[in-house]
Parts: structure tokens; sequence; C-alpha cells
């Protein structure tokens, strides 16, 4: 059976070590092929110019011989029967690079470090790992920085009780994987006749499920990101998952994607899907 195919990000900081070693340990078993990606790019420099494409030039090369190092380090340290290579991608952001290359590669998974973000920074709607899981048709997988790989025994699923089944479906063959046990969450404000509804719609998809590893609960509790991160603390979980859609402009402009105020939080991995 082929392995999966996975995309790693670096930038040759500790951070993207992290993550990269996570994924090796989580994936690296199920004879996967990693691809580590690093930007190369000249800010401000018209490219036409031939110095600031020479200049790019040596760039490229410097990348490619410190992702040589990088690969001979992880196959020392990570022993598997896996495949990994090293390439350095033209592009103006690490969203552009990653889009475009998922788009001609086929691509199970994107891998990043995740780090935390300040109270201006979310304001801005900065943020490298926000800005890939925006632009990324395939799932992100965002690590932050103590993040340490331990067999995915919990995984909380957020969800917003739209699309169950197909989302559940998705999730399960991932748990599958692993044998993990998911716990599926919705945080509301109250109960109401609609609420109630979509809640026996949910217990009814798992009861008719073919996984036993599989629990819904919901919280009653004005503040999404608080109550998920409780539960998160709670369940002593080893991942988030969300899933994500492509944000409206009033999204944008007041920063009321859940999955994004969740990728800033950065307690554990988070697994970011995006939706059809």
């Amino acid at each position: 059976m082929k392995g999966p195919n996975l995309v790693l990000l670096t930038d040759f900081s500790p951070l993207s070590k992290v993550a990269i070693q996570y994924a090796l340990k989580m994936a690296g078993p199920l004879h996967a092929h990693f691809t580590i990606l690093n930007i190369v790019r000249l800010d401000g420099v018209p490219k036409a110019n031939l110095k600031s494409r020479q200049i790019e030039k040596s760039i490229a090369q410097i990348s490619q011989e410190e992702g040589d190092k990088l690969v001979q380090e992880l196959k020392n340290q990570i022993k598997g029967n896996y495949s990994i290579e090293f390439k350095p991608v033209k592009a103006r952001t690490v969203a552009e690079m990653v889009r475009k290359y998922v788009a001609k590669h086929p691509t199970n998974m994107v891998v990043m470090g995740l780090q935390g973000a300040s109270a201006l920074k979310k304001a801005r709607l900065g943020g490298t790992t926000v800005s890939v899981i925006d632009e990324c048709n395939v799932p992100v997988l965002a690590i932050p920085q103590f993040a340490q790989y331990r067999n995915l025994q919990h995984i909380v699923y957020a969800s917003d009780l739209k699309n169950i089944q197909k989302e559940l479906d998705i999730i399960v063959e991932f748990a599958k994987i692993y044998g993990s046990s998911v716990h599926m969450i919705h945080v509301a404000p109250v109960m109401d006749k609609k609420l109630e509804a979509a809640v026996n719609t949910v217990n009814e998809t798992i009861s008719k499920s073919n996984y036993d590893k599989l629990d819904f609960k919901l919280i009653l509790e004005e503040d999404i990101t608080t109550a998920i991160d409780g539960y998160i603390k709670q369940t002593k979980a080893d991942l988030l998952t969300t899933f994500t859609h492509k944000l409206s402009l009033e999204e944008k402009i007041f920063g009321r994607s859940v999955t994004r105020r969740l990728a800033y939080q950065g307690t554990i991995p988070l697994l970011a899907v995006k939706r059809k």
C-alpha cells in the first residue's frame, strides 16, 4: 500500500524542526513520503534585474545545501521506512508557495510550526500559519513549539454541526489509523429547538457509525475558544481538529473565524481541514 505524501515547511528555525520531527514520528511508520519546502524570495528588488537573479540563484543554492544537511540529520535522528527530500521554492509568500506546490503535486497534508501571536498581530490578521490555512486546499497540521508526538490517543473534533456525516467520515478515517478516541464537541451559548434537533442528528449519526471510540458532548458556553481550550485540558487531548472555509470579508475584518483564533492559542497540534 502506497504511503501518504506530506509537505513539511521549514525556515530552518528550531520551531520548524519541531514540526518536522513530529510529522516524521507521526507518519513515518505509514511509509510516508516527505517533501520539505523552503521559500526563496527577494523582497523589494526588481526581478528583471540581472544582479537580483544572480542573488536569488545563490540563495536557492544555499537553501539547497542547508536542506540537504537537514535531511541527513533527520534520517540519522529518526529511523524508519519513509522517504524524504528537500526543495527550495521561489515565491512571494509562504502561503503562495504552498498553494502552488500542492496544486501540482499529490499532497495529503501540509505540516508547519505554530507560533502564538500577540494581540496586535491578531488584530492585523498576521501569521504565516493562519495564511497557509486560508490558502491551502489540503489539511494543514500546525505544530506548537513544545509539542511532542505521543500516538494521538485523544482527538478533539470541534464542530459547528454542519456537514456532520462528511466531516465525521474524514475524522474517523484518520482516527482509525492510530486507534484514537474522537471526542466531538459543539459549543453554543444556549440550548434552543434548532440546536436540540442538531444534537439528535449527531447522536443518531454516531450510533450508526462503525467506530466505538467516538463520543459527543454539547458545551453551553459564551466563549467558544475558552470552552474548547478547557475541554482540551480536561481530556488531555493530543490533537484538535476543525473544519474551515474561505473567509468572508466580514470575517477577515472582525476576526470571527474560530479556527484562526484557535490557531493563535497553540496549546496542542491543530489539524485544519478545508471544506470543499
